[in-house]
């Protein structure tokens, strides 16, 4: 058996712990227009720590996110931009890291019905993909709530040619299943992704419902988690909904002990979200099997 393949952590969070604007409504796109070196910064941290594989900075250059704080007319620019940063550090790594680029819901995070079209978000998620394809191995729609906005974005990242993996989330759900009631097994059969994944919610979550979505397929499955407390279904940041704290019990050996425990329970890919930086990934790193060499 592989060992299992080491994601990145969080990016917004941790830019905000190196002196990003907290307060900017922009915010992980911030660094792109202010301070691109700290975005490269956290990428070669990353890979210092031992990841396999970055994500690019472009959960929030969608035209969506950037249009409401007034710099829509910037999208292609910060996007193409977000993954030129990743790809430049993945290339000088000295070994064989891979980019992914996220694709990111684009009707606000954690919504179980996103106010728009299937059409119209795959418009959209379209063009992030162009703007990518260039720059990335492989692409990421990742905190997926709902099955059709899923859908889009995976039926988006095809048209690259490159491999796909869909990351959903469970966020606020009462239950092991997507925000909008679908069940894992259902959002398998319906989204055809070379992986499967569970992000952006607690760990305890993810414990809960990875033995069901390893049972749903025989595919690469994959966790990575995060660090917030009290993050409530429908969370609208632009809206002023407050970001949660941050837990107080998920440090590093905690949250690697965390990580062998899903890897015993079938995941092929593991890494971190939200509150997640290079010390959690460096020990994890530690902690795992060799590197997975076989990308």
């Amino acid at each position: 058996m592989k060992p299992p393949i080491l994601l990145d952590g969080g990016m917004g969070q941790e830019l905000i712990r190196r002196g990003a604007n907290r307060k900017s409504d922009m915010w992980a796109a911030w660094a792109l227009v202010h301070d691109p070196e700290l975005v490269t910064a956290v990428h070669t941290d990353y890979v210092a720590a031992g990841a396999d594989i970055l994500t690019t900075n472009t959960y929030h250059t969608s035209a969506d996110r950037l249009e409401y704080v007034g710099f829509g007319d910037r999208t292609e620019e910060l996007t193409r931009l977000a993954g030129r940063l990743a790809r430049e550090v993945a290339d000088n790594a000295g070994h064989d890291v891979m980019v992914a680029a996220s694709l990111p819901p684009l009707r606000h995070s954690y919504n179980p019905d996103p106010d728009a079209t299937y059409e119209e978000l795959l418009d959209e998620y379209s063009e992030m993909v162009g703007y990518l394809a260039e720059s990335v191995d492989l692409f990421l729609p990742e905190t997926m709530g709902t099955l059709f906005e899923a859908q889009a974005a995976v039926d988006a990242a095809r048209e690259s040619g490159r491999p796909v993996w869909v990351s959903f989330t469970l966020q606020g759900s009462p239950g092991p299943h997507l925000l909008d009631g679908t069940s894992f097994a259902e959002a398998v059969a319906s989204i055809d992704a070379d992986a499967y994944l569970i992000n952006c919610c607690p760990p305890e979550e993810i414990s809960n419902a990875l033995p069901i979505l390893r049972a749903a397929t025989n595919r690469l499955v994959g966790v990575y988690a995060n660090g917030f407390r009290d993050m409530s279904l429908g969370y609208r940041r632009r809206e002023g909904d407050p970001l949660p704290s941050a837990r107080t019990d998920m440090g590093t050996d905690r949250y690697a002990q965390i990580v062998l425990e899903w890897v015993d329970a079938g995941a092929d890919i593991v890494g971190g979200c939200c509150e997640i930086g290079p010390d959690h990934i460096a020990r994890i790193r530690q902690v795992l099997p060799q590197p997975y060499s076989d990308l």
